[in-house]
């Protein structure tokens, strides 16, 4: 059995390795660049930066022994919402979603986004977005995440 609940300033940083091995993944999966080790640094300092702030929180999942297995984090902006809108609107992002391998398929990255999507409801966002590798898609269609029509191409 699983518990959830809110990362502690300590652990911050921690989600930042977590961010690095998410990405790594999606990498791997869908042939993304992996990210540079150095920008595990950057990452840190900016979640410790905008946990600070208020924008971003973090939900973890624990297992049995209190180890952290899974999260994923809410960050709040203010952007505008679709292009040539008149006024900006908050909006969430939801970030570094990551459950390590021998923890997967119990349910996690869904209730923990659950969660996320609550606090950035709370906090007065108006919509949540985020970037998902082909195999997190399912996940979050089950939670009622659509696709957009963002396209691609390589200029190299």
């Amino acid at each position: 059995m699983y518990e959830t609940r809110w990362t502690t300033n300590e652990e911050i940083t921690i989600m930042a390795d977590y961010w690095y091995r998410m990405a790594s993944e999606m990498g791997e999966t869908d042939g993304i660049p992996k990210p540079e080790l150095h920008r595990v640094e950057e990452v840190k300092n900016l979640f410790v930066k905008e946990s600070n702030l208020g924008n971003l929180m973090f939900r973890v999942a624990l297992d049995s022994n209190d180890n952290i297995v899974a999260c994923a984090g809410g960050l709040i902006r203010t952007e505008y919402s679709y292009p040539l809108a008149e006024e900006q609107s908050l909006f969430g992002w939801v970030i570094a979603v990551y459950t390590l391998k021998d923890h997967r398929n119990n349910g996690l990255a869904y209730r923990l986004v659950d969660e996320i999507c609550l606090w950035l409801k709370q906090k007065g966002a108006k919509r949540a977005r985020l970037w998902s590798s082909s195999t997190g898609r399912r996940v979050y269609e089950n939670l009622g995440f659509k696709n957009m029509m963002d396209m691609s191409k390589p200029l190299s």
